[in-house]
């Protein structure tokens, strides 16, 4: 990293107001020693006024200019973060995506000592979403995926991960976790999801959701990991849904 780009990425950390105040300053500074080379070149001899009245210009001219601009720098960089948040999150639960949660959950188990667990995964699918579907209609149905990551968003902790992988699909890390605070966290989302349907007045039908999980072996790949949770999933749904199943 060259001068010119440190110094720019601190000086775009700046608050507006201080990015402003340090323009503004450079600019006075500049021009009033400008205005004295000016005169001592022609040969005249330099009014004390001339610093001021050049002081006052510069000042009137970029306070607002400066604003201006730094305003729109602030804009724009809210904007890009804003635009890198939503390319990283899935637009209906605001739980990670994919692509973001392979990602995270990725460096999660890099960082993890080769001898011990990184934590526990669940693998998440809501039970017989295609009938919602049909007897409710897709927006209901988006209603729900909605209501199942805000349950899963309630009931895990800072540093876990969650995602919707796809279109009832839901997988979550619980960083450092053991297999009973993963059996605790899953039950706690099994019992939660079971009253999606009563808020949103979707008749007396149950939402429900099969829950597999895995507990992270050293040295295991995080595909691996999902396996073995898509495993106990599998299994769940084949025991007749609405449970959690781990080996």
């Amino acid at each position: 990293m060259n001068i010119y780009t440190l110094w720019m990425t601190k000086f775009g950390a700046l608050s507006p107001v201080t990015q402003v105040a340090i323009m503004v300053g450079m600019a006075t500074i500049s021009s009033d020693i400008l205005a004295v080379l000016a005169f001592f070149v022609i040969g005249l001899r330099t009014p004390y006024h001339v610093a001021g009245v050049t002081t006052v210009i510069v000042v009137l001219v970029s306070v607002p200019l400066g604003a201006f601009l730094v305003g729109l720098n602030f804009k724009l960089k809210q904007l890009a973060a804003q635009l890198d948040l939503e390319s990283r999150r899935d637009d209906l639960t605001e739980l990670l995506n994919r692509a973001e949660f392979y990602v995270q959950a990725q460096g999660l188990f890099l960082a993890a000592r080769p001898m011990d667990s990184a934590g526990a995964l669940l693998y998440i699918d809501a039970d017989h979403f295609k009938a919602i579907n049909d007897r409710f209609g897709h927006a209901a149905g988006d209603e729900v995926i909605h209501e199942i990551g805000r349950v899963i968003r309630a009931n895990i902790g800072a540093r876990d991960l969650a995602a919707r992988i796809g279109g009832e699909e839901f997988t979550v890390f619980l960083a450092d976790a053991d297999l009973g605070r993963a059996n605790w966290i899953s039950h706690k989302i099994l019992m939660a999801t079971r009253t999606i349907g009563r808020e949103l007045g979707l008749d007396t039908t149950a939402i429900t959701v099969s829950i597999g999980i895995a507990l992270h072996e050293p040295g295991q790949s995080l595909e691996e990991t999902l396996g073995v949770a898509d495993k106990y999933l599998y299994s769940a749904k084949h025991q007749g849904r609405n449970r959690v199943v781990y080996g």
